[in-house]
């Protein structure tokens, strides 16, 4: 098990606007007429990150990585992040509406970010054996992540009883991290890296 405690994690302001004129927040009415008020605004936010995350190895016999992954079963880096308990009390009383959405999609970015981040210390371990990592699955996250729509799965990715047994595994104590059908930080999440071997994508690439 690893464990990275206060890394620094980039502030795409840019991306918190667009996705704030997505969701048709009223900005200028919010006191944000601008780019660059929105920057300074997300700034402040990520001011008060204090991310951490465990993460680990678990191979395809594993029984954890076969209920998340499925069959075929595959390697995996099963991790455990959050944003830190002073970003969720930076968050806890917005002035008004606007704020909290837009609160909330900053904490969508930070996280996907962090979690982007996670992926390039763990590909660090995956590649010298020829594996590359595919996209995060989510089994929990908050706030929820916009992904694509999926297919639905048989796979049991929610229950309470895998996520509380990841979190023990992986130690979440250790970052401060603790999930009683709720994070706490409430904005944590835990997601799995799923271990696929280059020399098989190649092999269908050519086909």
């Amino acid at each position: 098990m690893r464990k990275i405690k206060r890394f620094r994690i980039p502030v795409y302001s840019y991306e918190v606007l667009v996705k704030a004129r997505k969701h048709k927040l009223d900005l200028a009415a919010a006191g944000l007429p601008d780019e660059q008020a929105v920057r300074e605004h997300a700034s402040t936010l990520a001011a008060a990150l204090e991310p951490a995350v465990v993460f680990e190895y678990l191979p395809p016999e594993d029984e954890a990585a076969a209920r998340i992954s499925g069959s075929p079963r595959q390697p995996l880096t099963a991790a455990i992040l959050t944003l830190g308990k002073s970003f969720e009390e930076k968050l806890a009383n917005p002035v008004d509406e606007t704020y909290k959405r837009l609160g909330r999609i900053a904490a969508q970015v930070f996280m996907k970010t962090a979690v982007s981040i996670t992926a390039e210390l763990a590909v660090r371990e995956a590649d010298p054996e020829g594996f590359e990592l595919g996209s995060a699955i989510y089994i929990a996250s908050c706030p929820e992540p916009e992904l694509p729509q999926q297919e639905a799965t048989s796979v049991p990715l929610y229950e309470n009883e895998l996520i509380k047994g990841l979190c023990e595994r992986l130690e979440a104590s250790k970052i401060g991290v603790t999930f009683d059908g709720v994070f706490s930080p409430k904005y944590s999440a835990v997601f799995a890296l799923p271990w696929l071997s280059k020399k098989k994508k190649k092999a269908a690439a050519k086909k």
